[in-house]
């Protein structure tokens, strides 16, 4: 099942299975010791997209308005439920989330996932650069202004 949710709508439960995975996966399992949670969580137009099974959270991925457009990211799904379809059900919640903003959405993407991304209309942009020693391409999903 997939929910969208303000951190303020989400139950207590439900905070913390997320950051337990964020955490699990981005700084235990990639080795990216960094601040997992930031302000950005919080913000009220933040939308952190849950995919549950049953009452355990997952995957997750999160988007929020920017002043040219939205962005997408904070993107993990339990390695436990890789493959089984519901990555592609987050990025397309988060696109369609997106759409509520004017802009493009971008996202920071991992320079592993960019042809994973580019199945949904993203394209890369610029060079490779690192963010927590990984390295990532920067994506756009172009929208007519």
């Amino acid at each position: 099942m997939i929910s969208l949710k303000s951190l303020h709508e989400m139950t207590p439960l439900e905070i913390h299975q997320l950051y337990k995975l964020r955490v699990d996966v981005f700084v235990a399992e990639q080795n990216c010791p960094f601040n997992e949670i930031d302000d950005q969580d919080a913000h009220p137009d933040t939308r952190h997209i849950l995919a549950c099974d049953g009452d355990t959270v997952v995957g997750c991925g999160r988007v929020f308005p920017t002043g040219t457009g939205s962005r997408f990211g904070r993107f993990v799904v339990h390695p436990d439920h890789r493959g089984s379809g519901l990555g592609p059900q987050i990025v397309r919640a988060g696109i369609e989330y997106s759409e509520r903003f004017p802009g493009d959405l971008v996202v920071e993407a991992q320079a592993g996932l960019v042809g994973y991304y580019e199945q949904f209309g993203l394209v890369a942009e610029g060079d490779e650069f690192l963010d927590t020693g990984i390295p990532h391409r920067r994506m756009r999903l172009q929208r007519g202004q």
